[in-house]
């Protein structure tokens, strides 16, 4: 019986952190805006080729400002018709760690 408690807050946790980790890494509301404003840095760090910078942080700030989150659940919606988009958003926004 303790194992099995023990399994079953072990999953509740590894859930947790699944989904709430990307958020608050993101200060986002949801996974879907926490991917899309993960996305907007690597998409900033690619155009100007680092990770500072008055252009790198002109960028990054337009796209963050910008990032809702509906544009990464679209993709994923797309992308994973049979999956919800949460799961998605949080396994692509690990995955892309």
């Amino acid at each position: 019986m303790k194992s099995g408690i023990a399994i079953i807050g072990a999953a509740i946790i590894g859930l947790a952190v699944f989904f709430i980790v990307p958020m608050a890494a993101g200060g986002s509301a949801n996974v879907c805006q926490a991917l899309e404003k993960h996305d907007v840095s690597n998409i900033a760090a690619n155009v100007t080729g680092t990770n500072s910078g008055p252009v790198h942080d002109m960028i990054n700030s337009v796209g963050q400002s910008m990032a809702t989150g509906n544009i990464a659940a679209q993709s994923e919606a797309n992308a994973h018709p049979h999956t919800p988009t949460a799961v998605s958003c949080a396994a692509s926004y690990w995955k892309s760690l």
